[in-house]
């Protein structure tokens, strides 16, 4: 077995370190969401915890399997009495039957395992998958809550208000508009972004990120009620004109993209075999960042876009063409991804790395 490497103060130093950079973020920026402080300090935290703890256990002579779950330890394979397996994650009882430990494999892998548990003659169970695989899948995941977001969106701007709905989302839009109106193009391009920014990162909290995700939609579509009724207007009207504008698209792809690497964070991106851990970019933490990044990114097309069509009106359909040639190359890329992830598997060893 391992040596045991304490988890509890490289957390406590992970939580601690990154708070003086963000309250000089704050100082500079002024974001007024709290969940944009929130989500970066859990980003920034995840990523300094699993690089201490990924260096801590390297000079113990381990490679961890899931750091998220306290202490890892080597355990033979011969140690092994029962196990459940579902082709990824093995689920196992070694000499203490009383210790559920699990060890997570990449899927190339799967053989392996297999052949390992056959050749000591260990009495596993197949486990069938927990969740469909749309829900396991980010791009279809992320794809599921943007035509949720849309229904959401749709309905609140159809249905009838709820009574004093109508008077709370007027004083907000009376509050809101100024901040683009009679503005330089800088000034309402930095309100656009902040406002897009806050709530796509909001969306990334754990829990509390999807029911900010669903409110966020839900308020977008009472504000288009309430604008087509100033406009004397149908929020239909209202609806299709905004779909036909680029940023519209952009940002509302933005936000489930969001949300999607939210859950993910906790669940599926916290299973990581050992040999995928030790680059950085395949740690949950980083994933977690990049798509931060990516989405801001991403926020910031849309944000130019649709504070130059403040200017131009109708005229910021032209945008279309750019925005279509990046998705051809998106979908291009992730398409030659997926054609990479069936390459043969690697050679495994022999030792196991678990998690109690």
């Amino acid at each position: 077995m391992g040596a045991k490497l304490s988890s509890g103060p490289l957390l406590l130093v992970s939580l601690i370190l990154p708070l003086p950079i963000l309250l000089a973020a704050y100082y500079f920026i002024q974001a007024g969401s709290l969940a944009v402080y929130l989500i970066a300090w859990i980003a920034a935290s995840g990523l300094l915890y699993d690089e201490l703890r990924w260096r801590g256990l390297r000079a113990l002579g381990h490679a961890p399997d899931d750091l998220a779950r306290g202490s890892s330890w080597l355990v033979p394979w011969h140690s092994i009495r029962m196990a459940d397996w579902n082709g990824r994650t093995l689920w196992f009882s070694s000499s203490d039957p009383s210790r559920k430990l699990s060890a997570t494999f990449s899927k190339d892998e799967a053989p392996f395992v297999e052949q390992s548990l056959g050749a000591r003659g260990v009495r596993y169970s197949r486990r069938g998958p927990r969740l469909p695989r749309s829900l396991t899948t980010f791009w279809s995941l992320a794809l599921i809550l943007f035509v949720a977001s849309q229904a959401i969106l749709i309905l609140a701007a159809v249905l009838p208000f709820f009574p004093g709905e109508e008077q709370l989302y007027s004083t907000v839009l009376n509050n809101t508009r100024p901040q683009v109106t009679n503005v330089t193009f800088m000034e309402a391009f930095k309100a656009i972004y902040l406002n897009n920014i806050q709530v796509a990162w909001g969306g990334m909290l754990p829990v509390l990120g999807q029911l900010s995700f669903g409110l966020a939609s839900y308020n977008t579509g009472r504000l288009i009620q309430v604008i087509a009724m100033g406009d004397n207007v149908s929020p239909s009207l209202v609806l299709v004109t905004l779909y036909l504008f680029p940023h519209t698209w952009i940002e509302e792809s933005a936000y489930p993209i969001a949300t999607a690497a939210g859950l993910f964070a906790i669940t599926k991106w916290r299973s990581v075999p050992p040999d995928e851990f030790s680059k950085r970019t395949n740690r949950g933490s980083s994933k977690l960042v990049l798509s931060m990044g990516g989405v801001a990114l991403i926020l910031l097309a849309a944000g130019l876009i649709e504070t130059t069509g403040l200017y131009i009106g109708l005229g910021e359909v032209v945008f279309w063409a750019p925005v279509a040639a990046v998705y051809y190359l998106f979908v291009t890329r992730v398409r030659r991804r997926r054609r990479l992830d069936d390459l043969p598997p690697p050679v495994a060893t022999e030792t196991m790395p678990v998690n109690p």
